[in-house]
């Protein structure tokens, strides 16, 4: 597996606040910050991802119209927000 490139493409259309400004994955809205996982048992992030305080594991897929950069949780919903 490779580590995940950054994207700047410019995401805003049909992106809620949570989306827009990072907190929620840009397809299936699953929130990385709620609910918060003890450190202890958040998995360690594949390189090139980030994990937030959820324990999800998500890569940057572009940027909102505010200027945020915005996620999407590793696999299936990068792949669909970025497809190469």
């Amino acid at each position: 597996m490779t580590a995940a490139r950054e994207h700047t493409e410019t995401r805003g259309a049909g992106l809620n606040a949570s989306q827009a400004g990072g907190h929620e994955c840009v397809m299936c809205e699953t929130s990385f910050v709620w609910p918060e996982v003890p450190a202890q048992h958040r998995p360690n992030p594949v390189p090139g991802t980030r994990s937030g305080p959820a324990g999800i594991p998500a890569v940057p897929v572009g940027v909102s119209g505010t200027g945020s950069q915005v996620f999407a949780c590793l696999g299936i919903c990068a792949a669909l927000a970025y497809p190469d």
